[in-house]
């Protein structure tokens, strides 16, 4: 099914939170792995993203607040104020808000501090997983994805040292693009492909999809939507759909669903694909009249994890 047509062209550079005259109405926007106090994080690029588009819900699945860089390396800037400002405004204009934490953000799990950011940002819903139910009747599982991660599992002092790693591969990718003046791409392609092909070694060697899809599939799921691997990919394996819907370092993608059902995995630069659309969800698993009962409905917290709005 193909996407409407934007309403809103992609506009380059700073933007303020609620500043643009044509917001694109949509029903639904998955962001995650944004890295906010991570000096790598593209925070500008996310904040015009978001500033163009007014979902009646917003996922965040996880890494949103990178909690591993807390101390000499922590930074907090103008844009991060900018992206809660944006954050609440949406909130105010009737957003509902869901947030499952990951693993550079798994603090969140805890109460104490999911109060914190209640506070800040007001009607959210904090919780490990989300249930989903899309307009074509698919149930689709919400998390970020680090459970199924054997690395996480087992041995997450690789994960971190290989993140420092990754830090300094990315300041070098930066400063290469710099020299290069490359600016219809993101500054950090090149390290997304490296990324893209460790990151396949660690799905193989921890069968993350397959495990994930298992889990979604107990939950009664019709697929997962996920974040944590910094690798976009909209699929559908063995008649479930998978969504990664990738990160905010490397690569600036998102997920939409359009009021008319459609999926799309959306690119900010424009020198990558811009749109590609998933057609797996042409097929309505409902009829009519539960669909439209459907659009209303939006998502549940799973049974057994917290939640607060």
């Amino acid at each position: 099914m193909a996407a409407p047509p934007l309403k809103a062209q992609r506009q380059v550079g700073r933007t303020s939170p609620h500043s643009l005259e044509t917001e694109q109405s949509v029903r639904t926007l998955f962001v995650s792995d944004l890295h906010l106090g991570c000096r790598h994080a593209q925070a500008g690029a996310f904040l015009e993203y978001i500033s163009r588009h007014l979902p009646r819900e917003l996922y965040l699945v996880g890494d949103v607040i990178d909690g591993w860089k807390l101390g000499a390396r922590w930074r907090w800037t103008a844009e991060y104020s900018s992206i809660l400002e944006r954050l609440n405004y949406l909130v105010k204009h009737g957003t509902r808000i869901y947030y499952t934490p990951g693993n550079h953000d798994a603090f969140l799990r805890d109460e104490l501090f999911s109060s914190v950011l209640r506070g800040k940002l007001g009607s959210i819903e904090i919780a490990d997983e989300f249930v989903f139910s899309s307009v074509s009747g698919r149930r689709l599982l919400v998390i970020h994805g680090d459970q199924f991660d054997n690395v996480e599992e087992k041995a997450q002092w690789v994960s971190r040292l290989g993140a420092r790693a990754h830090d300094y591969l990315l300041s070098m990718n930066r400063l290469v693009s710099r020299m290069r003046r490359v600016e219809d791409r993101s500054p950090y392609a090149y390290c997304g492909r490296i990324k893209r092909r460790v990151k396949q070694k660690v799905c193989e060697s921890s069968r993350f999809r397959e495990r994930l899809l298992e889990h979604a599939h107990s939950r009664g799921c019709d697929g997962v939507v996920c974040g944590h691997l910094h690798s976009p990919l909209v699929a559908d394996i063995d008649g479930m759909l998978y969504a990664n819907v990738g990160d905010w370092v490397e690569h600036c993608t998102a997920m939409i669903e359009y009021e008319d059902g459609s999926l799309v995995l959306d690119h900010y630069y424009a020198g990558d694909r811009e749109h590609v659309s998933v057609e797996v969800d042409s097929q309505p698993l409902l009829s009519k009249q539960e669909v439209a009962a459907t659009a209303s409905a939006g998502c549940a917290p799973v049974s057994g994890c917290r939640s607060e709005a």
